[in-house]
């Protein structure tokens, strides 16, 4: 289950061919240098000049991979002139998934104020997709709409929100967005959403996918793929963050730098592996992103789902 450039890549680049694209969470980390960084990163007083590597590693790493998941644009709008640069980059081919801007998918802020911005689909058409189209074009993949847990129904939740009433909401906001090519996926992370057939509903209604997402709060991919209709988009998202019941931070602490792989994970593996035979099948696309904090290394875990995959290889 380790990650090799050599042995990887041809994989990759034949389950892009099906339209199975797999990447991973970012791509700024240093501690996968001697595994996918191979180029001389160092500067004339240290082995790794980091603002080199940050500013140069991607056109690398694109080399290899055929997507990766950009977190950057969920904590504030995307600059045009950043992203323009990233996608100059990489190939024509290569794929980049983009989370929306919290401004817009945050409910209420960390103190409990309402956020006026919430599902506002014009803040969402002119200061995020508009922006994000005109700098990526064809290298943009999947917009990824990620809701914080409202927590239904504790006490510390969001006691005036309702599972119906979020469906309601990203059916108005779904119902005002432009159709286009861009292909949406809804990001949820309360378990009572993930399943309520209702919430599923509309995303068919509206052409948008699910994103299948292994995460603290959730059922894990294994038991999201038993869900009715878990597939309700000519595409699908995958995203492998943590494990369920960790905290995000607990698995920064736990796995960093990220050079080595620390847990084994086979039913989440195998569960991602099962997801792009469904879509190869099913002549469905999907982008599946992993991230370093499920076994402690990103590349190594793909390494593994592609053993999956490919068992004669």
């Amino acid at each position: 289950m380790e990650f090799s450039v050599e042995k990887t890549t041809p994989k990759l680049k034949e389950l892009e061919k099906q339209g199975i694209y797999i990447g991973t969470s970012s791509w700024k980390y240093e501690g996968w240098i001697g595994q996918v960084y191979n180029k001389d990163y160092s500067g004339p007083r240290s082995k790794v000049q980091k603002k080199r590597f940050e500013a140069e590693c991607l056109s690398e790493f694109a080399t290899i991979f055929p997507t990766v998941c950009f977190d950057g644009g969920f904590w504030r709008f995307p600059e045009p002139k950043q992203l323009t640069k990233y996608a100059e980059q990489v190939p024509d081919d290569f794929r980049f998934a983009i989370k929306v801007t919290n401004s817009i998918s945050e409910r209420r802020d960390h103190r409990g104020v309402p956020n006026a911005g919430f599902l506002d689909a014009r803040l969402y058409r002119e200061h995020f997709f508009e922006p994000t189209v005109s700098a990526l074009g064809e290298k943009l993949g999947p917009i990824i709409l990620e809701f914080s847990p409202f927590f239904f129904g504790r006490s510390y939740g969001q006691l005036d929100y309702s599972p119906l009433q979020f469906v309601k909401d990203l059916h108005k906001f779904l119902s005002l967005i432009p159709k286009t090519d861009a292909k949406l996926s809804v990001e949820v992370r309360d378990p009572q959403l993930i399943t309520f057939e209702r919430y599923y509903d509309c995303l068919e209604h509206h052409g948008v996918a699910h994103v299948l997402n292994q995460q603290t709060w959730v059922p894990t991919i294994a038991e999201q793929l038993e869900i009715p209709n878990v597939f309700p988009a000519p595409h699908t998202v995958i995203r492998a963050l943590v494990r369920p019941g960790v905290k995000h931070n607990e698995a920064v602490d736990e796995f960093q730098p990220y050079d080595r792989t620390q847990l084994d994970m086979p039913e989440m593996r195998e569960a991602i592996a099962e997801t792009a035979r469904l879509s190869m099948a099913a002549n469905r696309k999907l982008y599946a992103f992993i991230n370093n904090r499920t076994e402690g290394n990103a590349p190594n875990t793909i390494a593994g789902v592609l053993q999956l995959l490919y068992p004669q290889k």
